[in-house]
């Protein structure tokens, strides 16, 4: 009974308060632009993706063991839908991190799409950042459709949505 009585008030808590979170509230609303150099020196330019193709954007930071879970996951989709033209990117943190283990944590975990290193924290607050990992999936118009904790289901289907927008 007393589980029961705790997963009802988390369950109250996280609808309550997940859209102030920046989680829910970000849906439907066009990824916001930014520009960034990679850890390996390539330039990013949001500008020249967003409302071209679809887009995910995964930020997160080395000391974060759920971050590290979800870079197989977010690995099989680049392999799947790269190719087909979807666009990954990740984006540390850069709270309580460096370049130097966010680089190390890239090589570990095999990491095969460009990263970000957000030394000050813009690119995060921008994006209204406040926990990792945080996925954000925009469809080709550079719209919102996914932003939450995990990595989400992308199926054919999906991709087909989200890249016919």
């Amino acid at each position: 009974m007393n589980f029961r009585i705790a997963l009802i008030v988390l369950f109250s808590f996280f609808f309550t308060f997940a859209p102030s979170l920046g989680l829910s509230n970000e849906i439907g609303k066009r990824l916001p632009a930014f520009n960034g150099k990679t850890l390996d020196g390539s330039s990013i330019r949001m500008n020249s993706i967003i409302g071209k193709k679809p887009v995910l954007i995964v930020f997160w930071a080395s000391w974060c063991p759920s971050c590290k879970s979800e870079v197989p996951r977010i690995n099989e989709l680049v392999k799947k839908y790269k190719s087909k033209g979807m666009e990954f990117i990740g984006i540390n943190i850069g709270a309580n991190d460096s370049p130097k283990r966010a680089k190390a944590f890239v090589k570990k975990t095999k990491m095969n799409y460009p990263v970000i290193f957000d030394k000050t924290g813009t690119i995060s607050n921008q994006y209204r950042i406040v926990g990792v990992p945080t996925i954000i999936v925009a469809d080709s118009a550079g719209v919102i459709q996914f932003k939450n904790y995990g990595t989400p289901n992308i199926t054919d289907k999906v991709y087909e949505i989200l890249n016919s927008k």
